[in-house]
């Protein structure tokens, strides 16, 4: 069942209006609420390509203070995710990871070419931006199921040279509308977002998902990468 679902042919699967506008909007008060009386923690790597540049909300902080957030992820997104994937999947185990906001305002924020540590990757927008435009090459990669790290590593390099992603898989841009749901095969499609233009400051949660007892050899570097400014020991943490 699942081989044949949407999801897994494409690499991705767009919903539009998953959230009313005054979901949307309920949402990005109580984000904006949790600014007013929380520092969020802002995170700049300088990366070839496209930098890594946002301010985050982490997981294990939505789980204590954004409970609409919380049962969002372990409740609608999940339903349908399971739905479209043809199996019943697990919220990732890590906290710091599992569910976060991403807020990039005007200017040079923008974020890297990756791919996901996990299976299934939902990106919820709550506002339409000028820019922000998340760029996808689905389906383009050769996964080795977190083994054989350097390897993915190589394979992983040639096949986005840019002459080798033109032949295997073809770029898609989205562009932020509020209440539009993009559910993709994160650790197979290869994406970044454009940096935001005008005057918003972009929000979209991030909802992850994987099957049961998934792991993720690189899962403590990745995370100081992601949520800290730590020096890094490895230039791409995703590869250990």
């Amino acid at each position: 069942m699942a081989n044949n679902t949407p999801i897994l042919a494409t690499g991705y699967q767009i919903i539009e209006n998953f959230l009313k506008p005054s979901e949307c909007q309920a949402l990005l008060d109580s984000i904006q609420d949790f600014r007013k009386s929380n520092q969020l923690q802002e995170i700049f790597r300088r990366v070839r390509g496209r930098n890594l540049h946002y301010f985050v909300i982490r997981g294990d902080q939505i789980e204590k203070s954004l409970a609409d957030i919380q049962q969002l992820y372990l409740g609608r997104v999940k339903k349908i995710i399971d739905e479209l994937v043809g199996e019943e999947l697990d919220p990732l185990s890590n906290l710091q990871a599992r569910v976060n906001v991403n807020i990039m305002p005007p200017g040079d924020y923008e974020y890297r070419w990756h791919y996901d540590r996990n299976y299934i990757t939902a990106l919820l927008y709550l506002n339409e931006v000028q820019g922000g435009a998340t760029e996808i090459y689905p389906n383009n990669r050769w996964y080795f199921k977190n083994k054989f790290m350097r390897l993915q590593k190589l394979v992983d390099w040639v096949l986005n040279i840019p002459f080798m992603r033109f032949f295997i898989s073809k770029k898609i841009s989205i562009a932020p509308q509020a209440g539009r749901l993009v559910i993709t095969q994160g650790n197979r499609c290869f994406h970044s977002v454009t940096p935001v233009t005008g005057d918003i400051d972009r929000i979209n949660i991030i909802l992850s998902f994987d099957h049961a007892n998934t792991e993720f050899p690189a899962e403590s570097g990745l995370d100081n990468y992601l949520y800290t400014q730590e020096k890094q020991k490895s230039s791409d943490p995703n590869y250990g």
